[in-house]
């Protein structure tokens, strides 16, 4: 196989041996090269087998690897425990002032106060507005027939106690 490799951006592409010495374009970047043969690509080296050596002398001692156990120092040990102490306080710490913060965080209901009234209809203003000075508020009201022809509201009032 031949080989063409761009000078201007290093683009490489493989093709057949007969356009050896011939003129491409690039494919990426359209500049013109000549195609080469490709180079021989180097053969792997194996190694000799050794003779037999009379030397017996023991491996370096990097060489050798020993698989020896990983104990703990007691300052390591500590450190963990005391870690993991520490974390175990700070998340107990979190759930009681989560705990803690619900009846603050709980809402009260408003305790009230009621009131029913019965003004006649040529005093109802003044006493409403007498009655909502004092704070209270009207929650519900219907027209109401008296004795005699009379005529007045029924009023349920409330207020904050």
């Amino acid at each position: 196989m031949a080989i063409f490799i761009c000078a201007q951006c290093g683009h490489t592409e493989e093709t057949p041996d007969e356009f050896i010495g011939k003129k491409a374009r690039c494919l990426s970047c359209q500049t013109m090269g000549t195609i080469q043969p490709k180079p021989p690509e180097p053969q792997p080296q194996i190694p000799e087998p050794l003779g037999k050596e009379t030397n017996t002398s023991l491996p370096p001692q990097d060489f050798i690897e020993t698989e020896t156990p990983v104990t703990k120092t007691p300052t390591t040990a500590l450190k963990t425990q005391s870690l993991s102490f520490v974390l175990v306080i700070l998340v107990a710490s979190i759930l009681v002032i989560q705990l803690l913060s619900i009846p603050l965080n709980a809402s009260t209901a408003p305790q009230w106060e009621y009131k029913i009234v019965s003004p006649k209809d040529s005093v109802l203003t003044d006493e409403l507005n007498e009655l909502g000075a004092q704070g209270w508020e009207v929650v519900t009201a219907r027209r109401a027939s008296g004795y005699n022809d009379s005529f007045s509201y029924e009023m349920i009032l409330k207020r904050p106690k």
